[in-house]
């Protein structure tokens, strides 16, 4: 899988789907506070693949995926 970085943070989650402007990524439930920290100043998130940016994102929906434990984001580009 490709070295995914979100705000400086190497990730590595259980599944990942990039669209045109959307993104889905399933996270375990223990990493989404260090992932996606609560911010005071903005609400996006640096997106990076491969040492490429691929922008900024900004959550769109949270929901439990159906494998226990895990977590599934919805972001779209900013």
């Amino acid at each position: 899988m490709a070295i995914l970085c979100i705000d400086a943070k190497s990730v590595t989650p259980h599944s990942l789907r990039i669209y045109e402007e959307l993104i889905d990524i399933e996270l375990p439930l223990s990493a989404t506070e260090t992932v996606f920290p609560k911010k005071t100043n903005t609400l996006s998130y640096a997106f990076e693949m491969d040492g490429i940016s691929l922008g900024y994102y900004k959550i769109l929906s949270t929901k439990m995926s159906a494998i226990q434990g895990l977590m599934i984001f919805t972001l779209h580009k900013q």
